[in-house]
């Protein structure tokens, strides 16, 4: 049977036009955002607490942010990694602790317990691209105090075994949801699980203010701490409001990150229509390909997954198996005309040189600096030794609201194209 020519050997693409940005929550900014924004124009109160009317934006979105999320706290942000260091001061850490993060993540999930003066230890992945919870439980030490874990593209970390160790350790339990909003863990919105939850609103996430994060907590202390840390030690009246029984904790030090109005009202609009929007769209778009390309495709291993069906299908991950079998496809399907690899990504940080040197603003900080408990830890790759092979081997195209179905029809077809002739080996790579 003859096959049509593929384009990386000098055939004709499936697309010879560029798939849209893959968007998500970004891509339907409209009019109910702007009808926010006016009202916070006219109200000329751009400052959360007070001002010439009363502001309500970011109160509201808090207030709805609980309900859709099924937790008693909530505090909205100025930015997402901000949303992160109020998590680590709301769950006290400090020196001498250890927070365990996995390899595949974000920079901040290293920085926010390096700027407390804790001390992160690196746990590999597994074929999820999650942390492994086999890895993880061989990491806890007697100074683990926390656990950062990164639901990463939509698709939640297998939590039960997860939660089953930390809680058998009093080990606190921190979910990275910046690329999650929306998805969920059996029958459970991801963010809820834990004991402080982060998410970020940055250009590339599914819920999009531009900059914008939120923390979430079902802990009064966790969360009042929290809110303390992001105004500069004070609990205004709005969030003061959210401890049913007052607030417990004395004044202390802490940044500013609170989140305005502007962005409070881009929130609040988003929050409302996300589901339909957005994640109902995505994932619709996931079962459509899976369904295109499952018959014609002998051998197709996806993502492993701890649950399917919670999955908000941001990012349709095929396991190749090999590096060598996910580097070609990658190459061959941008040369088809498909746009490869997630709307937002992590990266394997003990390739990063500024973690890898543990620089820091300056040499005597902890836990880097002399006589601290991270003064002669070193990071290197080999500490987490499947983390490269696997972000290798897995293949991805993002999956965006503002795709068409003949969009989808047209990765299909690229998949089913060049499917035939991946390659087993690098010999048969060179030949």
């Amino acid at each position: 049977m003859s096959r049509e020519k593929l384009a990386i050997d000098g055939g004709t693409p499936v697309r010879t036009t560029p798939l849209p940005n893959p968007y998500l929550g970004a891509s339907v900014l409209g009019e109910e955002e702007l009808s926010l924004l006016n009202e916070v124009i006219r109200n000329k109160a751009p400052f959360r607490a007070y001002g010439a009317n009363p502001p309500h934006m970011v109160n509201d979105f808090e207030a709805e942010a609980r309900q859709y999320f099924g937790v008693r706290h909530a505090l909205a942000t100025a930015t997402g990694s901000g949303s992160f260091y109020c998590a680590m001061a709301g769950l006290g850490i400090g020196p001498g602790d250890e927070v365990l993060i996995p390899s595949f993540s974000w920079h901040t999930d290293f920085e926010a317990p390096v700027l407390l003066g804790a001390t992160p230890v690196f746990v590999d992945i597994d074929r999820s691209l999650n942390m492994d919870p086999d890895d993880l439980a061989k990491k806890i030490t007697p100074r683990t105090k926390a656990v950062i874990v990164v639901h990463f593209q939509g698709a939640a970390a297998d939590m039960d075994r997860i939660l089953a160790l930390a809680r058998s350790r009093q080990i606190m339990v921190v979910e990275d949801c910046a690329q999650a909003f929306g998805a969920e863990y059996k029958g459970r919105k991801v963010g809820s699980l834990g004991d402080v939850a982060c998410f970020s609103f940055q250009q590339n996430k599914v819920l999009v203010t531009g900059e914008g994060g939120l923390l979430l907590s079902n802990s009064p202390l966790v969360f009042e701490r929290a809110a303390r840390y992001h105004d500069l030690s004070f609990l205004r009246p709005a969030l003061a409001a959210q401890l049913s029984e007052g607030p417990k904790e004395q004044p202390f030090c802490g940044l500013q990150f609170r989140m305005n109005e502007f962005t409070g009202a881009v929130a609040l609009a988003q929050i409302r229509k996300i589901d339909r929007a957005v994640i109902s769209i995505t994932r619709a778009y996931h079962k459509k390909l899976l369904s295109l390309i499952s018959d014609q495709c002998p051998g197709l291993v996806m993502r492993r997954s701890a649950d399917p069906e919670g999955d908000a299908g941001i990012a349709f991950y095929m396991d190749l198996g090999t590096p060598v079998r996910g580097r070609w496809l990658k190459k061959a399907l941008a040369a088809e005309g498909i746009r490869v690899g997630p709307s937002s990504s992590c990266k394997n940080l003990l390739q990063d040189a500024f973690i890898t040197s543990k620089r820091l603003a300056h040499p005597a900080l902890p836990p880097f600096g002399a006589d601290w408990p991270g003064e002669h830890v070193v990071y290197s790759p080999e500490s987490c030794p499947n983390t490269d092979d696997i972000l290798e081997s897995l293949v991805c195209v993002a999956m965006s609201p503002n795709y068409t179905e003949q969009d989808i029809e047209d990765i299909a077809r690229a998949i089913i194209k060049v499917w035939p002739m991946i390659p087993e080996t690098e010999k048969e790579l060179v030949s």
